[in-house]
């Protein structure tokens, strides 16, 4: 996320609101993969928030609030059309993740000298299974995105929301690359990143107090809830994208893919990067 100067400020400028041409909308953040010399920008949601979609509009800042005389935020529009081209899917179809690859636009910025207040995440940010079996069954979490599809549409800023770990971070939940959060999931939080966050100290698995430090772990991307049926069953379903009459009750449980899955879209992306390389090299030599 480059020089942090606060964590927190620095995650409001991490996600983008998402809005589809089918009415839906929800949560991305920006995350860059790196191979060598090339940077690949791209925005990570979950599957379901762009599977069957043609366009999204995305706002972006392009002044930090705090930092302008008058507080006032201006902002910059973008249509994005065409996008399954430029999809990512995870091979895995159970597995509700995704990036967009957003050079295109990150060109035009630098072409037009425009300012974008982004952060973003990277690899470096996905923790080792060992930093995650080292914590404890229950740890603090901190969300960020548009829940309802709200907004501070003025000052182009998401929604923090907090909870707790449900079931160990450590621990895939039934064997999936996910654990269990609990936190309300809405419509809208599709795809919000979500972060184990401690701001003066927390206390590790081994017993030991780590006073006055502060801690930021990448947990995952949040895809879906646990609902009780009008039958009293448990369900499982994805957090929707749009605001819509159902009989089921929300038990207060989301499901979290967990950072690590992230890995997969690297390596796609780098076979892309890689395939497309190669054509340039060729062509460079037949030229």
């Amino acid at each position: 996320m480059g020089k942090i100067l606060d964590v927190l400020d620095q995650l409001a400028k991490v996600t983008v609101k998402i809005s589809c041409d089918n009415g839906t909308s929800g949560t991305g953040f920006f995350f860059n993969f790196n191979f060598n010399e090339k940077t690949v920008h791209t925005i990570i949601t979950n599957r379901h928030v762009l599977e069957g979609v043609n366009s999204i509009k995305i706002v972006f800042s392009t002044n930090d609030y705090f930092s302008a005389m008058d507080r006032n935020v201006s902002k910059f529009t973008v249509n994005y059309s065409d996008i399954q081209q430029n999809l990512i899917y995870h091979s895995d179809p159970d597995i509700d993740l995704c990036a967009l690859i957003i050079t295109t636009i990150i060109k035009h910025k630098i072409e037009n000298e425009l300012h974008f207040e982004i952060s973003h995440l990277g690899m470096e940010h996905i923790p080792t299974d060992e930093e995650l079996e080292g914590l404890r069954f229950v740890e603090e979490l901190t969300m960020v995105g548009y829940p309802n599809g709200i907004s501070d549409e003025k000052n182009n800023l998401p929604i923090f929301r907090r909870g707790t770990t449900a079931t160990h971070p450590g621990v895939d939940f039934n064997g999936k690359l996910e654990c269990v959060i609990d936190m309300t999931v809405t419509p809208g939080s599709s795809g919000s990143p979500v972060f184990i966050y401690n701001s003066d100290g927390y206390k590790q698995r081994n017993g030991n107090i780590i006073f006055g430090n502060e801690r930021l772990i990448f947990l995952g991307i949040n895809k879906a809830v646990f609902t009780l049926g009008t039958l009293g069953e448990i369900i499982e379903i994805p957090s929707p994208t749009k605001l819509m009459a159902h009989s089921n009750i929300g038990i207060n449980l989301g499901i979290i893919v967990k950072s690590k899955a992230i890995y997969d879209l690297e390596e796609q992306i780098k076979s892309r990067v890689t395939y497309y390389s190669e054509l340039e090299r060729m062509d460079e030599i037949s030229n």
